[in-house]
């Protein structure tokens, strides 16, 4: 397969919520190349994309994809629900990850704007509690790294929209426990350290990478910064939810 046919091949996987296996030409593609498939890949699926999700925002996430940084990838509209939704539970659903959003105010950064963490906040116009459904549609295990993830739409699967945060710049982002349950029963605890140390980081980490790529985060953009907790394994007919402290909660549920 050269890249437009791995990319073809993704973006069918997606549509049918299925996985495939892939057969590279080339074993040796770079995270560059990664990317370029990205483009097309979510180019072919179709979809409009509503921002951005950041994974690996961690050095033990790193690790586990044998990479050295963050990755980043594409929310579809197709996949944005808000919380309380119910969705099946297709083969490129894995898992539930808890995760503050950003939603964008305006374009950021705006002309000769340097990008920083106050820049960045100055930009917000909300931030929710979430829940990011990741997933591999790439079926090969050789490819669970951060480049074939990458390629993968960045492991996005779903994206579920919880409570606003009231007054969020005078919250603590960082130090609220976070908890994720099944069917109320808590499961994994966490907080926002994991997400490159506070989630703001991570919005100014991934403005940084579209700027370098000659883009920028646009207004009404969502921006998944990174998961608080442990992975859960998404199950059929069971509910999984995030209670962020006093913040808010969310929920969605598997057919």
């Amino acid at each position: 397969m050269n890249k437009t046919e791995i990319a073809s091949a993704i973006a069918e996987a997606r549509k049918a919520g299925e996985q495939v296996d892939i057969v590279l030409n080339d074993a040796t593609l770079s995270r560059d190349d990664a990317m370029e498939i990205q483009g097309l890949a979510f180019e072919a699926f179709g979809s409009p994309s509503v921002g951005w999700k950041v994974g690996a925002t961690n050095a033990a996430a790193q690790s586990n994809f044998g990479i050295d940084s963050p990755f980043y990838g594409p929310i579809a509209e197709a996949g944005v629900v808000k919380s309380g939704a119910s969705l099946p539970k297709l083969a490129c659903i894995g898992a539930m990850e808890p995760e503050y959003a950003f939603r964008m105010k305006r374009d950021f950064p705006a002309a000769g704007e340097e990008i920083t963490e106050e820049s960045a906040a100055d930009a917000v116009d909300a931030v929710h509690v979430a829940i990011e459904m990741i997933g591999r549609c790439i079926g090969n295990s050789q490819w669970a790294n951060g480049v074939g993830v990458t390629m993968d739409f960045g492991g996005n699967a779903a994206f579920v929209i919880g409570d606003a945060i009231k007054d969020w710049r005078s919250q603590d982002l960082v130090n609220t426990p976070v908890t994720a349950m099944v069917d109320g029963e808590a499961v994994e605890t966490g907080n926002g350290e994991p997400v490159m140390g506070a989630p703001i980081k991570s919005l100014v980490w991934l403005a940084q990478q579209l700027a370098e790529r000659g883009s920028m985060l646009k207004a009404g953009d969502w921006v998944s910064t990174g998961t608080c907790t442990p992975p859960v394994p998404a199950q059929v007919g069971k509910t999984l939810s995030a209670k962020f402290g006093a913040l808010g909660s969310v929920s969605v549920s598997f057919t």
